[in-house]
């Protein structure tokens, strides 16, 4: 079969999550904002596209853009209630985050995230480099 890059691409149905029906990252990412939903897109495929500190990278561009532009908002499109939401809450970038606290905390989590990852991807980098 051959993979349908326009309505299912590989790099973002392999992150599905099975909760009582199918869920696929786009679901996630349509109900944030545009800064947050773009942050989430490179986040769910850093490992899937083969440049994750490039994709880390632009995760982080749109994950300060919040954090500049955007702090006194609490409109990033994360809702604790939310199923589609929190069928995601077991991936490795949620895990810095305190979903309890909604949206306004979603974003610094990630923030956090995606710093130690180019970090960690930078250092194994210069190592890789020796």
């Amino acid at each position: 079969m051959e993979e349908d890059i326009i309505n299912h691409p590989s790099h973002y149905e392999c992150e599905s999550v099975e909760v009582s029906y199918r869920v696929e990252p786009i679901e996630l990412c349509e109900m944030c904002g545009f800064l947050l939903g773009n942050a989430l897109k490179y986040l769910f495929r850093y490992q899937h596209k083969g440049k994750p500190l490039e994709d880390l990278k632009k995760a982080q561009y749109f994950l300060k853009r919040i954090k500049t532009n955007y702090m006194h908002a609490n409109t990033y499109g994360w809702y604790d209630n939310d199923k589609t939401a929190m069928a995601f809450q077991s991936k490795e970038f949620f895990k810095y985050c305190d979903l309890t606290e909604g949206s306004a905390a979603v974003h610094l989590g990630l923030l956090r995230f995606v710093n130690e990852k180019i970090d960690e991807l930078e250092a194994q980098s210069v190592e890789m480099g020796k």
